[in-house]
């Protein structure tokens, strides 16, 4: 995983409430975009998500989530 702790868009020149960009990638996965930044993640196949379910979306896509149920 690659992200970072804040926004900092060049426009405002310090930190900001703007959504921070998110790679996720494995032996499993495979990044949709060609590069990293707010640009790319803009249209990655992750879409808009609150940082508080990262790690849910990281052990699924390291197939690391334990199964409930059928």
């Amino acid at each position: 995983i690659v992200t970072g702790d804040h926004s900092t868009p060049a426009l405002h020149a310090e930190h900001s409430w703007h959504p921070v960009p998110v790679l996720i990638a494995s032996d499993r996965v495979r990044p949709a975009a060609a590069a990293f930044g707010e640009t790319t993640a803009r249209s990655g196949d992750l879409g808009r998500f609150r940082a508080c379910h990262l790690m849910s979306l990281a052990l699924a896509h390291g197939q690391r989530l334990i199964k409930f149920g059928a």
